[in-house]
């Protein structure tokens, strides 16, 4: 057996979040890996104290045999068959097998969370040259339960068929179209039309959200583990260009960093890909802003990374629900519970994993990166986010996942058409077909017809009328997300 392995943390944060690491990876033999997982401002508040959640961190494993493609790597679905050295936490395990969830035992908050697990692979590494990759992503538990989507004044919000009064979502059966109290519709132009299918996920179950947006990092890592021909479709420009080219933009493009590390070969090896803000000639240095915000990308992209990473997109349903959880909803709110807030414009430790802003926060208004001055771009995930920071000087949503009011656009499943409706919440699987793009059914398709934009970016208004920003706010659900914008990032869910 010859196996090269490598470390993937793919929301390695500065300790001002949540530091996450994946480290001292080894085999133990042809059907174990090791390593150990850590990371910061860890939480289990379940049945302690609202939001009655726990963060956690989903973890997958990449493999590439000689001269292959990278694959998927499942681990057996048993618990008992995970060894780890610390009783601070727990394994959760879920049945396709493509990854595993590690979080905390201890209620409350824990300032550093850390153990050495020993996984179970349900492959053979006994035998044969193999490279091996482990992923981890922050998530945060979404728990079931009712809530309320629309707030009767964000522009096209969500309403009550019979008022603009908010609708109460009780279960995840059918919801009709209509004109009654019972049904939904919509305030403006982007009215649903067609009922809403049981199985489209409307967030009364209880799923996992990703605690931050996609990461400049974590698009890196995953440009990495495909083929050069998928690489094309990934990216902006071809993967043989030159050194320093970039990912998804001009380099340096609106804050967007990633560039050609080692140029490919067409058209069979593909470019190493990296961060490099200064642009200079070492990659992924401390200033090189690989923890920022990744813009830039499209349906296409971001449906293929969640494919890849096992995960799923979040519906528009899901995106009320992180925000608000089961609180009444507020006239023109925002993510932290508010209709007040305040620009992050004054930027320090720019492109570092410390990067984030000293602007004060007014009584009652939360801290987000929005309006039209500023950095010309997005900022660091979870830049507001300090160990002692509360809901509205983080700019927190409900259950603590991160800038859903600003920062970079979510894109979101919509309830508009058949082409969002079809979608029934089902898993990607890990792997991407030929072309690199996802081939999870019932997922809206490249086009980006079926999915929207939803929680505004870095170059979104906040008026007295209008407010791209807020939770109820979907003044451009209908517009497709088939271009890559500046603005536009996004998220996953499991």
């Amino acid at each position: 057996m010859s196996l090269l392995l490598c470390i993937g943390y793919l929301s390695g944060l500065s300790a001002c979040a949540n530091n996450l690491q994946i480290s001292e990876v080894k085999m133990i033999d042809g059907t174990h890996v090791q390593c150990r997982v850590s990371w910061e401002n860890a939480w289990n508040l379940e049945g302690l104290a609202a939001p009655h959640n726990h963060d956690a961190v989903w973890i997958f494993i990449k493999y590439k045999k000689a001269d292959q493609n990278w694959e998927q790597a499942q681990v057996l679905s048993s618990k008992i068959n995970f060894e780890y050295d610390s009783q601070a936490v727990q394994i959760a395990t879920v049945a396709d097998q493509n990854g595993f969830f590690i979080q905390s035992n201890r209620k409350g908050s824990v300032s550093l969370l850390s153990a050495q697990i020993t996984i179970p692979l349900a492959v053979n590494f006994s035998s044969g040259s193999y490279e091996l990759k482990v992923f981890g992503i922050e998530m945060v538990w979404i728990p079931q339960g009712s809530f309320y989507i629309g707030d009767a004044w964000a522009q096209q919000s969500l309403s009550r068929g019979d008022s603009l009064k908010p609708f109460y979502i009780r279960s995840e059966r059918m919801i009709a179209h209509g004109t009654d109290s019972l049904s939904l519709r919509d305030t403006g132009k982007s009215d649903p039309k067609d009922s809403i299918p049981a199985l489209f996920p409307k967030g009364y179950r209880g799923f996992y959200c990703m605690k931050y947006e996609l990461s400049q990092k974590q698009y890196a890592d995953f440009l990495n583990c495909l083929n050069y021909t998928q690489q094309i479709n990934r990216t902006v420009f071809a993967p043989n260009s030159g050194i320093l080219t970039g990912a998804l933009a001009q380099p340096l493009s609106n804050r967007n960093g990633i560039s050609i590390q080692s140029s490919g070969v067409a058209p069979s090896l593909p470019a190493v890909y990296a961060c490099n803000m200064n642009q200079n000639e070492i990659f992924n240095d401390p200033s090189d802003a690989e923890n920022r915000a990744c813009n830039f990308l499209n349906w296409a992209d971001l449906s293929a990374y969640l494919d890849w990473a096992a995960l799923r997109p979040l519906s528009e349903l899901e995106f009320e629900k992180v925000c608000r959880g089961p609180q009444y909803p507020v006239a023109g709110e925002f993510a932290w519970g508010t209709a007040l807030s305040v620009d992050a414009n004054s930027l320090i430790y720019d492109a570092t994993d410390s990067e984030q802003v000293n602007d004060i926060i007014t009584p009652g208004a939360g801290l987000a990166s929005y309006g039209y001055i500023g950095p010309q771009g997005p900022l660091r995930v979870g830049f507001a986010a300090k160990s002692n920071s509360t809901r509205l000087e983080s700019g927190a949503a409900y259950y603590g996942v991160m800038e859903m009011s600003g920062n970079l656009w979510e894109q979101c499943v919509t309830v508009l058409g058949k082409e969002g409706l079809s979608f029934d919440g089902t898993l990607g699987d890990g792997l991407l077909n030929s072309d690199g793009d996802a081939n999870t059914p019932y997922w809206p398709v490249n086009t980006g017809i079926g999915a929207g934009y939803r929680g505004g970016a870095w170059l979104s208004g906040v008026l007295a009328n209008f407010r791209d920003p807020a939770v109820s706010a979907r003044f451009y659900i209908g517009l497709k997300p088939d271009q890559r914008r500046n603005t536009s990032g996004g998220r996953g869910a499991r």
